[in-house]
C-alpha cells in the first residue's frame, strides 16, 4: 500500500487510540503465533493505519489485532501497555468515509482463506449501507477477499447475511468459507437452526459439507418434505444422537441413509451386490468390488499375496466350489451378481 503525502507518520501511545471504534474490524481474531513472536521480540515493525476523529481518541483502520495482542500481553503491566509507544500512519479527520473504506480494501491479503463466509457478508452488507453498489462491491472487494468478480454472487452472500445475521450460529458454521455457506439459501428459514445443528453435530466442511446439503435437499423434494422434517425422521435422529459415533463414521451413516432415499434403485442394486459377496465367503484378502453406480459390466477381483504359495492357494479356491452356503452353490452366486450388472 502507497503512502500518500496527506498522512503523518507519528508515534503514539496506546491510550491515545480507541480499541472500541471497531468499523473496520471486518475480520476479528487473533494474530498468529509467528506474529505474536515476532511482536513479542521486535515490537511492532509496521506502522498501525489509524485516523484522527475531532475531539476523540485516533480510531483503527487497520491493527486491531496488533492492538489486542499489545493490550492483552500479561507480561505487561496496564500502566505500561497504555504507555506503549506504536508507529502509526495517520489519516486525515477530512478524508470521506468512502475513501478510508478503500484504503481499508488495500489492507486486505487476497486469501479467501483467511475469512469465513459470516464475515465477508458482513463487510458487504457495511459497504452497501456506505452506497457502494453491487457492481462496485463485484469490480472492487470480492477479488480482495479471493472470490470471483461477480455481481450475482454479491447478491447471494447479501442474501446470506440477511438469512443469517438474527441466528446464534455455531462456531462450525463460523468457520466455513461462503462457498460451504451458500448452500443453505436453498432451505427455508425454518429449516436453517436444524441446519446449523447439524453442522454442529457433524464436524464437516468443505465438499462434504456440500454434498451433504446437496442430498438433503434431494430428498426433501422428492420426498416433499421440508428438510428439518427429513432430519427429524427416526432414522437421520438414531445416527445423529449416537454419542459413540466419531464425526467421519458419523457422516458416513448419514450421506449413507439419505443416498438410500435419493437413490432407491441404486441402492437395492448395492445392497443385493453386498449380501451375494458376502456369501461367497471369499478369504479376508480377496476382495471382490464393484463400480458403485454400476456404469459398467466389470467386477474387479483383487487378490493380496505375499508368496507364490499365497497366490495358488487364492487361485484354487476360486476354482474349485466353495463348500455350499444355506445350500447354495457359490457358481449360482456369482450368476446372480454379473446379473446385477445388466439390470435397468
Amino acid at each position: 500500500m502507497k503512502k500518500t503525502p496527506a498522512w503523518d507518520l507519528l508515534t503514539l501511545t496506546v491510550c491515545r487510540i480507541d480499541p472500541a471504534e471497531t468499523r473496520f474490524n471486518w475480520f476479528p481474531g487473533n494474530l498468529s503465533e509467528e506474529d505474536g513472536k515476532s511482536l513479542e521480540q521486535n515490537g511492532i515493525l509496521i506502522p498501525l493505519l489509524l485516523q484522527a476523529v475531532p475531539g476523540k481518541k485516533y480510531r483503527i483502520i487497520d491493527g486491531f489485532k496488533r492492538i489486542s495482542w499489545l493490550t492483552s500481553n500479561n507480561t505487561a503491566s496496564d500502566q505500561k501497555q497504555q504507555e506503549t509507544p506504536i508507529p502509526c500512519f495517520i489519516l486525515p479527520e477530512s478524508m470521506p468515509e468512502r475513501e478510508a473504506t478503500n484504503i481499508r480494501l488495500e489492507t486486505l491479503s487476497t486469501s479467501s482463506g483467511n475469512f469465513s463466509g459470516i464475515q465477508i457478508g458482513r463487510v458487504l452488507k457495511q459497504l452497501q449501507d456506505s452506497d457502494f453498489t453491487t457492481e462496485e462491491i463485484a469490480a472492487q472487494v470480492l477479488p480482495r477477499l479471493g472470490l470471483k468478480p461477480s455481481a450475482r454472487l454479491v447478491r447471494q452472500l447479501l442474501d446470506l447475511h440477511n438469512v443469517l445475521k438474527t441466528m446464534t450460529l455455531p462456531e462450525s458454521l463460523l468457520r466455513l468459507g461462503s462457498e460451504d455457506l451458500l448452500p443453505l439459501l436453498k432451505f427455508s428459514q425454518s429449516a436453517l437452526p436444524d441446519l446449523a445443528a447439524l453442522s454442529e453435530r457433524m464436524e464437516v466442511g468443505g465438499k462434504k459439507w456440500r454434498n451433504l446439503l446437496q442430498v438433503l435437499d434431494e430428498v426433501s423434494r422428492l420426498r416433499e418434505m421440508s428438510a428439518d422434517e427429513v432430519l427429524k425422521l427416526p432414522e437421520i435422529l438414531e445416527i445423529i444422537g449416537r454419542s459413540s459415533l466419531q464425526a467421519p463414521v458419523r457422516y458416513r451413516l448419514l450421506k449413507q441413509q439419505l443416498d438410500t432415499w435419493r437413490y432407491p434403485e441404486l441402492s437395492d442394486l448395492r445392497q443385493r451386490f453386498e449380501q451375494g459377496r458376502q456369501r461367497l465367503n471369499l478369504s479376508p484378502r480377496i476382495t471382490l468390488e464393484i463400480d458403485p453406480y454400476f456404469e459398467n459390466d466389470d467386477l474387479t477381483l483383487s487378490l493380496k499375496i505375499r508368496s507364490v504359495q499365497e497366490l495358488r492357494k487364492h487361485l484354487k479356491d476360486l476354482a474349485n466350489s466353495v463348500p455350499d452356503i444355506q445350500e447354495e452353490n457359490s457358481e449360482d452366486v456369482w450368476k446372480e451378481l454379473f446379473a446385477l450388472l445388466h439390470e435397468d
